[in-house]
């Protein structure tokens, strides 16, 4: 374990040289394409369970995902075999980069872990072309950005990630841990509109300087000071296919009941119980129904679970699923 301005993280040492110039891997890339080959093709390698690479990468992506680690499966691990010229390229200006910011900066580069979810297409178009907006429409959905940037999250805050991301047709979610040259940071206030440096001093902008839970790369160093390691795809499986087809409002709430007895001990889901049926019996309103769940939940969990059910609900009703079924949680806004 590390310290990083009194923030606890998990660390990965990634060598520049461990990076293998992938032409084993190319035949073993090319010889199927499976459910992972748009993956594949970008140079993308499968890690299978037993390397030591897998066993640090799947520990830190379960050590950020607070209350629903138990309930998360990885289901493959692909680490960027920078086979391509291309892509060897992106490795070598990163290098260059780290190597400037670190001389602009007494030495130290800064450089960081961090998580960036998105979609499957999203991430396949990062891995194949490098990033081509700021961030896109995940991190939106955790609210307000801070800057107009890629905004990424820190080692041990996957679930901020895994939030930002989206189920593809499968079920399943995909997030990029990267490593990212951060520099000197300066504090971007949340829902700023800045979108460079605010002088040359500064190279990267952070949520807040002693306990960062966000990152922001400006648009003009996201292809030199982001580079993608590897792709983590996992399914979450308290929020399976058929919890998210829901017919009414109560549904929901029942579907969010169940999956708060995963990790509530009985009182306090007897207590939801009561709190639930005052509500169908309008003894209660949504709102009162709501300050009740904060207190028995607690901000954390209630937060997580209720985002993370609703980004799912949208993904089903996109895809074709249940229409206008809605969740009173996410009416009175957690």
């Amino acid at each position: 374990m590390e310290r990083v301005n009194n923030q606890e993280q998990v660390s990965i040492t990634i060598k520049y040289d461990e990076i293998s110039d992938g032409r084993a891997a190319t035949d073993e890339c090319t010889s199927a394409f499976d459910t992972f080959g748009f993956f594949a093709i970008n140079g993308m390698v499968k890690i299978e369970e037993g390397d030591m690479n897998h066993y640090l990468v799947k520990k830190c992506f379960l050590s950020g995902m607070g209350p629903l680690a138990a309930d998360t499966r990885i289901v493959a691990l692909h680490r960027n075999s920078c086979s391509s010229l291309i892509a060897r390229a992106r490795l070598d200006s990163f290098k260059i980069f780290a190597n400037a910011v670190a001389k602009k900066c007494g030495g130290d580069a800064n450089i960081r872990p961090a998580w960036f979810g998105a979609s499957r297409d999203e991430i396949n178009e990062i891995a194949c072309h490098g990033f081509s907006q700021c961030g896109g429409d995940g991190a939106r959905k955790l609210g307000p950005m801070h800057g107009f940037g890629v905004q990424l999250f820190p080692i041990n805050s996957s679930i901020n990630g895994v939030l930002s991301s989206e189920s593809d047709e499968k079920g399943l979610r995909h997030i990029l841990l990267c490593r990212v040259i951060l520099g000197k940071m300066e504090v971007i206030p949340r829902g700023s509109k800045q979108f460079h440096p605010t002088s040359l001093e500064f190279d990267s902008g952070v949520d807040n300087l002693c306990k960062p839970s966000r990152y922001t790369v400006w648009s003009c160093y996201m292809n030199s000071h982001i580079f993608v390691d590897y792709i983590v795809s996992f399914r979450v499986v308290c929020f399976s296919a058929n919890a998210i087809k829901t017919t009414s409002p109560w549904k929901g709430i029942q579907t969010l009941m169940a999956i708060f007895s995963r990790f509530l001990h009985p009182s306090k889901m007897a207590l939801l119980a009561k709190y639930y049926t005052d509500l169908q019996n309008q003894k209660i309103t949504s709102r009162q129904f709501v300050m009740n769940l904060k207190q028995v939940t607690g901000d954390k969990l209630l937060f997580t679970v209720t985002k993370f059910y609703m980004n799912e609900l949208r993904s089903a009703r996109n895809a074709g699923g249940s229409r206008g079924a809605n969740c009173q949680i996410e009416r009175e806004r957690i």
